[in-house]
């Protein structure tokens, strides 16, 4: 990672896996999107309660291996693993890719890619 738009990219993953509303409400303003394969959820309260979702006993992570950094766009490479509440122990994890805009030191979108290969190449060029 280099610095810059990759640094806050990595602090806004930080702020949703550790499920902060403060962390990430510095980190957001009203016009913050995150894009999911399902909905846009926009804003600091709609963020928020994206974040803090959990599913019967598993809590969502985001482990990113890779930030790759183009201007204030942001590419994050990893897994998105679901986590037993009770031990910790990674219940499921799949592959995913990560684009975020960063704009005024604040996130303008995040958007979920399911196919991190398509999203790097899509990044790339």
């Amino acid at each position: 990672m280099s610095g810059g738009a990759a640094d806050l990219a990595a602090e806004f993953v930080d702020a949703i896996n550790a499920r902060d509303p403060g962390r990430l409400a510095r980190l957001l303003d009203g016009r913050s999107e995150v894009v999911t394969g399902r909905s846009t959820h926009t804003g600091p309260e709609a963020i928020a309660a994206w974040a803090r979702k959990e599913y019967d006993h598993l809590v969502r992570c985001y482990a990113i291996d890779d930030y790759r950094g183009d201007g204030d766009s942001v590419l994050a490479l990893g897994s998105v693993q679901y986590v037993w509440s009770d031990g910790g122990g990674v219940a499921d994890s799949s592959p995913i890719a990560i684009t975020i805009e960063i704009g005024d030191g604040l996130l303008r979108r995040l958007r979920l890619h399911d196919d991190p290969v398509a999203a790097l190449a899509a990044f790339e060029s």
